[in-house]
């Protein structure tokens, strides 16, 4: 016994162990690289969002500070309180200017250019964006 060698079944599950790690985060840095190789999937609504609309960093109800990009003219907060609309209706518009927060809109209203837009502020709740009310 003068070499260390792997006799019995905890020295044997410990390598096995340790071959199927490095096989998780090799393939792990290979997903992180190369993410387009990979399919995944992406849910249209509202679903999983877990970047909430807090405050955008000024009084949003006077100055319209919600844009999109590639557009100069933005859009105002039309309500204070949020609205409470099913997660599972709310369609996916696309991230606003900042790139901080997804943009929905109703299922119901899509299509219209004129309908108001909303940022999640919560779970099934939602703050309404549209052109200036007042």
């Amino acid at each position: 016994m003068a070499a260390n060698e792997l006799r019995d079944t905890p020295g044997r599950l410990l390598l096995g162990w340790a071959l199927l790690l490095s096989c998780l985060v090799i393939l792990a840095w290979r997903i992180h690289l190369h993410p387009a190789d990979y399919e995944w999937t992406e849910y249209p609504t509202a679903l999983g969002d877990m970047k909430y609309y807090t405050a955008l960093g000024k009084e949003d109800r006077y100055e319209p500070n919600l844009r999109f990009k590639g557009q100069e003219k933005g859009v105002y907060r039309r309500a204070v309180d949020p609205v409470v609309f099913d997660d599972a209706t709310m369609l996916k518009l696309a991230p606003d200017a900042t790139g901080r927060h997804l943009v929905y809109q109703r299922a119901q209203d899509w299509g219209d250019a004129k309908a108001p837009v909303y940022l999640k502020s919560g779970e099934n709740r939602y703050i309404e964006f549209g052109s200036r009310k007042f």
